[in-house]
């Protein structure tokens, strides 16, 4: 270590490192004193002859012990303190500000654009301060820990670290900025990050000026805050509750209102036009009671719009949430204050905490909720970071309410518990109006269920059929994988048929039914066609626009003696202003949609709105809805009862049979089902677990295109295998079995192949 004469000062080998000081002896550099002090910048100076005897003079006092030199360096020794909390502060602005656009804004920005997952997920105003409290500051806390730490092993691993926590924080930076460039592709992002962040980093140490400009950077995270704070306005200051100034004539009307979520019409109907009252019973009674609106059209794809629409009589605006302060003239505001109103949202926030007391409405501060929507947002953050291959493996984020999954997560959950929730809701409903009515007085009980809204676990008996499947909003590629997700589907509904029937015996053992209204509609509908959107639909899409938006609409009028089939022009905006004219409300409240209790609005089109903000309009008629009928009719027999909706493909007329085929293949080596345990011990309890979607794998020789694998329960022909066709190798399957064939006790599965020409042979029962 070598300087020119006449210097004296300290010497750093890294920014706020071990400081050096140093003498002049001679020509050379003589070591007087070691201490850790924290500084920014490395200073010398030139001194004259006589300053240069005063700092030998300090410098040979500290060389008596290192106590002794820190006192002999004076003023950095007073400051030692506060210079460490100074650069813990520094280094706390500088992982902000790499953190706000490497996590903070991308979750917050989401967040913010989709604040009905806060509803959905029924999180109060705590939980989501201090979700933003942890989002915002614990990365940059937690990076300058660490890098604060590392400065008791010396320079060399206290820059390490430095250099570490600046390049992580750039790699994450760099994935969210191709995720937003839609760069997809695994084997492109990760190397992509990695040169980017390298780059960036080699650059950061070598440039102070970069050093100072990601510390302004830092205000960034106000704007990221402020911006965030100012979107989530609906929840943390949602006002006051303001009653309609309205009278309602008819008191001792009970009004029952369903509205299930994601059932489209097209399901319910046979290719007769008519709904299939051998699959679908109690909707085939309720037709035959009330006034079946099978013209009827929704409002909007989406949940969070759709509801608010029934709930407002209104289309909503593309970036409203389903929260009280944004459509505060609703169904609830309207009555609430006037007889006993009462409603079941999952979804919404529209019912005010004063008058519902079944809205999930947050209250207090609660740890494991707050615990629940963080793992939420761990895995919305890894689909928004992720490239497509490591993200696969994620829950989908896309498929729930608002973008998320946090419904269907608490959905699963009950599930897995054995609880029936979202069915149960419908007939608890019921059972809630009718105790709300013994006195005679009307009373209003509205249920948003969400069924038939996958996961799709329910089977028509209302078991649950134990595979977890996580549905995205996109149909497979392969018509194989879509067809096996309509079928579960439609397992769904029949048990939703089935709790529309527990709800109405209900309110006729309760003697209520004659004199209620009653309304059962949905607030969308699905679509599924290999390759395409779910809901998202494209409004030139007319098909797509039909699945999505007729739905189910049945209106039970007081004291209605016979069932009616209305080709009226009418859409769910109706459904409002047809309760105020049944109950006679007084209002000069005004709404988009008309009554239908006093005939068919006139008009041509009505009004339909997507998720991301196009607005048009369907002219389409029930008429028109039945090639959509016979479109479904190919892949899932739209005839028939429960039994047939496992009866599909080339070997659907098989199903049900009992086949005996004594040749075995040679081509299947080995097939496994994930579950046996779901084929022994079965009862017909509800909620009890039962295989009726079945996966697992196959290991075999090359088939030909056109072989399928048909599924024995019991000897008897039970579902298709479609993944037979052309396959070769190793590869799973699934697979959706008559419903009706397990029933309690123990079975026997077999598989059976199923060649193009109709040859069957046997691969016998799944190894153990």
């Amino acid at each position: 270590m070598k300087r020119a004469p006449g210097l004296v000062g300290v010497v750093v080998t890294d920014v706020d490192g071990p400081v050096v000081v140093v003498d002049e002896v001679g020509p050379g550099l003589t070591v007087v004193g070691i201490v850790e002090v924290e500084v920014d910048v490395v200073s010398t100076a030139r001194t004259d002859a006589t300053s240069t005897s005063k700092q030998s003079a300090n410098a040979g006092t500290a060389t008596r012990t290192n106590d002794e030199h820190i006192r002999g360096v004076g003023t950095w020794s007073l400051c030692h303190v506060c210079h460490h909390y100074t650069v813990a502060l520094r280094r706390f602005v500088t992982y902000l500000a790499l953190a706000t656009i490497a996590v903070s804004q991308p979750l917050l920005d989401l967040y913010g654009t989709n604040l009905t997952v806060f509803s959905a997920a029924k999180v109060g105003r705590l939980e989501i301060g201090v979700f933003i409290i942890l989002v915002m500051l614990v990365p940059a806390f937690l990076a300058t820990a660490v890098e604060r730490f590392s400065v008791r092993f010396g320079p060399v691993v206290h820059r390490a670290v430095e250099m570490t926590m600046v390049f992580l924080f750039l790699f994450v930076f760099g994935m969210v900025l191709l995720r937003w460039l839609k760069v997809e592709r695994d084997y492109l992002v990760y190397p992509a990050s990695l040169v980017f962040a390298f780059l960036l980093a080699r650059f950061y140490a070598a440039r102070a000026s970069l050093r100072q400009w990601v510390d302004w950077l830092s205000i960034v995270a106000v704007a990221v805050l402020a911006t965030f704070v100012l979107q989530a306005q609906p929840i943390f200051f949602p006002g006051s509750t303001t009653f309609a100034e309205a009278s309602v004539g008819l008191t001792d009307v009970p009004v029952f209102m369903v509205v299930m979520d994601e059932a489209p019409l097209y399901a319910l109907l046979g290719t007769d036009g008519r709904i299939n009252a051998d699959r679908f019973p109690n909707f085939a009674e309720l037709a035959q009671q009330a006034t079946w609106y099978r013209d009827n059209t929704a409002i909007s794809n989406f949940t969070h719009q759709a509801v608010p629409g029934i709930m407002a009589s209104k289309i909503p605006e593309r970036d409203d949430s389903p929260f009280l302060a944004l459509h505060p003239r609703n169904i609830f505001t309207l009555l609430g204050d006037k007889i006993d109103v009462d409603a079941t949202e999952p979804v919404t926030s529209l019912c005010p905490s004063d008058v519902c007391s079944n809205t999930e409405q947050a209250t207090g501060f609660s740890g494991s909720r707050l615990w629940t929507f963080l793992k939420d947002a761990l895995v919305v953050y890894g689909q928004r970071t992720l490239p497509y291959y490591s993200r696969r493996g994620l829950p989908d984020t896309e498929h729930g309410w608002g973008g998320f999954g946090a419904v269907e997560s608490r959905f699963v959950e009950q599930l897995k518990t054995g609880a029936l929730g979202q069915a149960n809701a419908i007939v608890d409903g019921a059972r809630d109006l009718v105790e709300a009515t013994k006195d005679g007085f009307g009373a209003l009980r509205l249920v948003h269920a969400l069924v038939p809204h996958a996961p799709w676990y329910m089977t028509p008996d209302q078991r649950i059929t134990s595979i977890p499947v996580y549905s995205t909003t996109s149909n497979p590629e392969s018509g194989d994988g879509t067809r096996d997700n309509y079928q579960r589907f439609m397992h769904q509904f029949i048990g939703t048929d089935r709790a529309i029937g527990q709800a109405i015996k209900v309110l006729k053992d309760g003697g209520i039914w004659d004199k209620a209204l009653v309304i059962i509609t949905a607030d969308h509908g699905i679509s599924f066609v290999p390759g395409k959107q779910q809901r998202n639909v494209v409004l030139k899409d007319r098909d797509r626009v039909l699945d999505i938006y007729k739905v189910p609409t049945f209106v039970k009028y007081p004291n209605q003696q016979m069932g009616e089939t209305s080709d009226c022009a009418s859409s769910n905006l109706d459904l409002l202003p047809t309760v105020v004219d049944v109950l006679n409300v007084s209002t000069t409240w005004e709404f988009l949609g008309a009554s239908l209790a006093t005939g068919c609005p006139q008009r041509d089109k009505r009004p339909i709105e997507t998720a991301t903000g196009k607005r048009g309009n369907v002219a389409e008629t029930f008429a028109d809805l039945q090639r959509r009928v016979t479109y479904y009719n190919d892949v899932v027999s739209a005839d028939g009862g429960v039994n047939t909706v496992a009866a599909v493909g080339a070997s659907a007329k098989l199903i049900g049979q009992r086949l005996d085929v004594p040749v075995a293949t040679d081509n299947v080596l080995k097939w496994t089902v994930s579950r046996p345990e779901d084929f022994i011990n079965l009862t017909a309890e509800p909620g009890s677990r039962v295989a009726v979607t079945i996966n697992g794998g196959i290991v075999s020789g090359a088939f030909e295109p056109g072989t399928e694998g048909i599924l024995l329960i019991d000897g008897v022909a039970a579902g298709v295998v479609g993944e037979l066709s052309g396959a070769e190798g190793i590869y799973g399957y699934t697979a959706v079995i008559d419903s009706t064939l397990m029933t309690p006790g123990d079975h026997v599965v077999e598989l059976v192949i199923r060649a193009p020409d109709g040859t069957l042979t046997s691969a016998g029962p799944p190894a153990s």
